[in-house]
């Protein structure tokens, strides 16, 4: 900065002293000239030197104020996204949580269900008889919720329930969930 002052302060100061080169020379005869000119020269660069600087300290100043206002309404926005973004990924978790959940069955479910298979299944389902599909059939690729509702309500030669009464949706559900598992 200081040396554009310095720059700019020169050039004033030969424009100034150029200005006077170009009244016509002093006579011979006419006495030297005093130093005053040169002084007043001097004067002129200086204050119009300080005129340039206030008027770029000015506008420097304009600008800092408009490039603060720019930064604070960049930086409002750039939060206000933050957390819109922020919202959605939590969102987002929280529904891979749910389905992840949904597809995994806990251990306690899926013990539960290979109880329940044991004791009423198994004997169909080891072995094939009546055309049960075995466990790592094809069949256990289908929708979940299509096996769960045939196992409920039975479908071609199983009886509804399996042929157990007492089991309920949430136990067939299980049963279901262990053998989607096992045969994979």
């Amino acid at each position: 900065m200081k040396q554009v002052l310095c720059l700019v302060f020169v050039a004033v100061f030969m424009v100034a002293c150029s200005s006077d080169s170009t009244d016509p020379a002093p006579q011979p005869s006419a006495p030297a000239p005093a130093v005053k000119p040169a002084e007043e020269a001097v004067q002129r660069a200086t204050e119009t030197a300080q005129q340039v600087v206030e008027e770029v300290v000015e506008k420097g100043q304009e600008l800092k104020d408009e490039a603060g206002k720019y930064v604070e309404k960049t930086s409002e926005t750039v939060a206000a996204k933050a957390q819109e973004l922020e919202v959605g990924a939590e969102k987002l978790v929280q529904q891979g949580s749910d389905r992840l959940a949904a597809l995994v069955p806990s251990a306690a479910t899926f013990d539960q269900g290979s109880s329940i298979y044991q004791q009423n299944c198994r004997s169909c389902h080891d072995s094939g008889m009546m055309g049960a599909p075995k466990i790592g059939h094809a069949r256990y690729r289908a929708d979940i919720d299509v096996l769960v509702e045939n196992s409920i309500n039975g479908v071609g030669r199983m009886p509804a329930r399996g042929g157990n009464r007492n089991l309920t949706d949430d136990q067939l559900r299980a049963v279901v969930e262990y053998m989607v598992e096992k045969s994979k």
